[in-house]
């Protein structure tokens, strides 16, 4: 229904030319009528816009002709733009382009020319890279076979490609040989399309006679991520004093640090240790692998200390979201209270980790007493929420923004992290309980809140659902790891709970929990799905750096981003000037040089400066 109002002014427009309509995804050729056997090629060019990240992603279009397929993927896709080459050889082109140009402004770009020689100046003359390439210009195979090879060049790493017309042989010979000679890849198995002949869709294979011996280096795998901002997520870390949230960045360092061969020009960082519960690192990049995306996030965490509200004010520039870390048994202090609420004055969107709810459960006998304590903290911070300026979405368990859970036994460890969000802890029990898909949909709304059951029927008395298919399900499984008979620990395995044989007292029973419930892909996937990329920098950017770090060699790296000037106007900043050219990736104990890397603009950096800085600086 939304986009019937286009379609009909697109139709009007061509109807106005007088010439007869191409063939397109919507009609048959010359004609106004519907194809329907182009009803799978509508549904997968839907499906793949739609699935695209949503900043920063472009689409190359080869064919506009009079913009159905256009005006679909921007339909699917709230940010969406493309750039559509095109003859420009019916006379109906160019007011069908209009057209959508003034109903999705500043997201659509029409480059007039043959294909074979506009793209390949194009790529020359432009540093964008695009996500999906739709191909449905000139049917000759030479010119096809053109479009499928120039196109590689503005394709970003792991970019799909739709080829269109595959129905008819010679083109789909081109497909053919394509696929065969590796320039192209199907989708995994794990991806799914409307069965059609009438497009091929794949993804472009990077460098293939490489790539076997390139997948180890970091580089190679960092590549696709620092290229697409959208692929970005800068997160400042706070927390009320000692509420476990070095042990919790040591464990995610363990696990998500991105791991390769790091190129020989690499240096080691000297480790910030000079006070107790502080990260030793102050830039944490985490590696965020998504179901179904077969290219990798990056969830950059940046870690002042804690209580040092200059720091953390000074790191608000460089950072989009905030991952609040609450010990729910000591809850929150007025003095974080007042930190939280300048964060979210500056418009981080917060996603919340209860942390350590084993001691919750342990201080305290009665679920539903700890059920308030859990709620008050979310209260608290949601009120906060909406007295900022900034329009947040609140903290709530059925967003994906809560974590509960437990980070892990301490920094030197790293181990026994667990967490889940409710609809996981409730997944996790349902096979063995037996319930079906339906009693656990039922049961999904009811998990937090309001909500009791009194035996027979749910209502406003009785236990309430959290306390019953939470709490005391986790306080059961506590107490069978801490008897440990045969016969518990039988039961507990058949849940997945398997502790590992090396390990003994506390940390053989959180490891027992971590193999269940998994903390670190829980935790940084909710990073990534509830926060947003860095913005777009605007061309009068400045690179501004909240604090400088040092290397083991004496050389001085300035840690921060390109952001808007307006955004720091209210602060009175010394500038530095850079040592040298090129940027670092700070990744935490070490110093990667990006030398051979375009990052995208947005990325956050480590840029060499002279000397040391004592807080924040603009760099150039």
């Amino acid at each position: 229904d939304a986009v019937k109002p286009h379609v009909a002014a697109l139709d009007a427009a061509v109807a106005q030319s007088k010439e007869l309509l191409e063939g397109n995804i919507l009609y048959m050729h010359q004609s106004t009528e519907l194809n329907p056997k182009n009803e799978a090629k509508q549904r997968n060019l839907l499906s793949l816009a739609a699935s695209l990240l949503v900043e920063d992603s472009l689409v190359i279009e080869i064919g506009f002709n009079a913009g159905h397929s256009s005006l679909l993927m921007l339909s699917a896709h709230p940010n969406l733009r493309i750039i559509a080459f095109d003859l420009c050889e019916h006379s109906y082109t160019r007011p069908c382009f209009n057209i959508l140009a003034d109903a999705f402004p500043g997201r659509l770009q029409l480059v007039p020319g043959r294909s074979q020689q506009t793209l390949p100046r194009w790529a020359r003359e432009n540093q964008l890279r695009a996500d999906l390439i739709h191909i449905d210009g000139a049917h000759e195979p030479e010119a096809a076979k053109a479009d499928l090879q120039n196109a590689k060049a503005v394709a970003r790493h792991g970019a799909w490609v739709v080829f269109d017309d595959t129905c008819f042989s010679p083109l789909r010979a081109v497909w053919s040989e394509a696929l065969e000679t590796q320039l192209v890849e199907p989708p995994s198995e794990s991806i799914t399309f409307c069965p059609t002949n009438r497009h091929g869709i794949a993804r472009y294979v990077r460098a293939p006679a490489r790539r076997a011996a390139a997948t180890e280096d970091l580089l190679w795998e960092l590549a696709p991520v620092l290229e697409h901002r959208g692929r970005m997520r800068h997160v400042l870390v706070l927390a009320p004093t000692d509420h476990g949230q070095d042990s919790l960045l040591g464990y995610l360092s363990k696990h998500r640090l991105w791991r390769g061969n790091q190129p020989a020009t690499s240096k080691k960082l000297c480790p910030n240790n000079t006070e107790r519960h502080q990260s030793a690192w102050l830039s944490l990049p985490l590696r965020c692998d998504l179901p179904g995306d077969p290219l990798p996030c990056l969830v950059q965490l940046v870690a002042p200390h804690f209580s040092n509200l200059q720091q953390i004010s000074e790191c608000f520039p460089l950072v989009d979201g905030a991952l609040v870390v609450v010990d729910c048994a000591e809850g929150l202090t007025e003095e974080f209270c007042q930190i939280f609420g300048k964060a979210m004055t500056q418009g981080l969107q917060p996603v919340l980790f209860l942390n350590k709810l084993d001691k919750l459960l342990s201080l305290q006998g009665d679920n539903e007493l700890c059920y308030h304590r859990l709620a008050q903290i979310v209260d608290r911070l949601n009120d906060i929420i909406e007295e900022s300026p900034a329009r947040l979405s609140r903290l709530a368990v059925e967003s994906g923004n809560i974590i509960f859970g437990r980070g892990s036994l301490s920094v030197a460890e790293s181990i026994g992290g667990w967490g889940f969000q409710l609809d996981d802890l409730v997944a996790a029990q349902a096979t063995v309980k037996h319930w079906t898909a339906d009693q656990v949909a039922k049961l999904k709304p009811r998990l937090w809140g309001e909500h009791f059951y009194n035996g027979r029927s749910w209502g406003s008395s009785g236990e309430r659902a959290f306390c019953k298919l939470v709490l005391q399900p986790l306080r059961e499984i506590f107490t069978m790891l801490e008897s440990a008979t045969p016969q518990e620990m039988q039961q507990l395995r058949s849940l997945g709970i398997v502790p590992k044989d090396d390990l003994v007292g506390n940390a053989w029973k959180q490891s027992a929990m971590e193999a269940w419930l998994p903390l670190m892909d829980i935790l940084v996937g909710a990073v990534a799905n509830n926060m947003p990329a860095p913005a777009a920098p605007p061309s009068n950017s400045v690179f501004y750096a909240a604090r400088s770090l040092q290397t083991t060699d004496g050389q001085h790296l300035a840690l921060g981003r390109h952001v808007d000037p307006q955004q720091i106007a209210h602060l009175t900043l010394p500038r530095a000037v850079p040592a040298t050219t090129g940027s670092w990736l700070l990744n935490g104990p070490a110093a990667v040089p990006l030398s051979t890397l375009k990052a995208s603009p947005g990325t956050m950096l480590g840029i060499p400066v002279e000397s040391a800085a004592v807080g924040a600086i603009i760099v150039g």
